[in-house]
């Protein structure tokens, strides 16, 4: 198996370009340090056609499980400011809501977007943040997971 091998300009290493992504949940732009869950999946049952039993016919189930996306950011002790808090209120309410939609758009390493991924909300349905210990200097890392209606991916128009 070959691993991703990534030059920047200056002809250095970077793994970060491959990463590169911004999250909209309601149009409000948001930070993460990752994004698990994106895919789709389909349970199928296969039955055999009266008469013509050379191959099966494959018919898709209804959806069991609902789709999950599940989101990591992490927290910096900074100085408080009522610009920070409001941004701060403003994306939560914005994950929050149910019915909201939600834009995940992949950069390369000139900022030109590559893929947009695009889903509607149902809401969080698990928050977590990691253990806090004063001993430590580690960020607080905030994990949450939504369940969705389906994620899409919107073609790019090519330019060349």
């Amino acid at each position: 198996m070959k691993v991703p091998f990534f030059i920047t300009r200056s002809g250095h290493y970077d793994p970060i370009v491959a990463v590169r992504f911004i999250v909209l949940f309601n149009a409000v732009t948001l930070g993460f340090q990752s994004v698990s869950g994106i895919g789709r999946s389909q349970s199928v049952d296969f039955i055999s056609e009266g008469g013509r039993n050379d191959y099966p016919i494959r018919i898709p189930k209804p959806q069991t499980e609902p789709h999950r996306l599940t989101f990591k950011r992490g927290y910096q002790m900074r100085k408080l400011s009522i610009t920070g808090l409001l941004a701060g209120y403003v994306g939560s309410q914005a994950i929050e809501a149910k019915d909201a939609l939600g834009l995940i758009l992949v950069l390369d390493e000139s900022q030109s977007i590559k893929a947009i991924y695009s889903f509607i909300s149902q809401g969080v349905v698990e928050w977590e943040v990691s253990n806090l210990d004063a001993t430590r200097s580690e960020p607080l890392i905030e994990t949450f997971t939504i369940t969705h209606k389906g994620l899409k991916n919107i073609p790019i128009p090519s330019l060349f």
